[in-house]
């Protein structure tokens, strides 16, 4: 008979416990720079960790990359490419991304303006011979930033 509370109450604990997980999960982003910034870090982590699931939740539907030469690459294809990768790595993404960003473009820049924010980025390796100069588009949607273009320019 004192099996059944005890089989109840381990019950009730995982179903708040899976509760608490998907709220926190589910919680709204904040409207803020700092909010904007860490969507950028979550989705960089994502990719380098082949994470498709965290990419699908970042990504918008129309989501595109532009290439300095004009050519566009879909969603679909950085998914795909990320789906290839599976880096079972588990540092967090705050610390993937400054690895990352050491060597690639900084963060110059982010504006808000409603539910849009741009960041632009540009070069810092004096070994470059052209200067590349990059913005991302967030749209807030669903409680959360999701990126919906990258664009690339390079400038001599």
């Amino acid at each position: 008979m004192r099996a059944v509370p005890v089989v109840l109450a381990l019950f009730m604990t995982v179903a708040v416990s899976t509760m608490a997980v998907a709220y926190r999960r589910d919680a709204a982003e904040p409207k803020t720079e700092a909010a904007v910034l860490a969507a950028s870090d979550d989705w960089l982590a994502a990719e380098q960790r082949g994470d498709v699931a965290a990419l699908d939740r970042r990504l918008m539907p129309e989501y595109r990359d532009i290439e300095p030469n004009g050519h566009v690459h879909p969603r679909s294809a950085l998914i795909a490419h990320a789906a290839n990768l599976k880096n079972p790595s588990s540092v967090p993404a705050m610390q993937l991304a400054a690895d990352f960003r050491k060597a690639h473009p900084v963060i110059e820049k982010v504006i808000i303006t409603g539910d849009t924010a741009l960041l632009s980025y540009h070069s810092t390796d004096p070994q470059l011979q052209d200067n590349v100069r990059s913005l991302d588009v967030f749209v807030y949607n669903d409680g959360r930033w999701r990126a919906l273009v990258s664009t690339h320019n390079i400038h001599s």
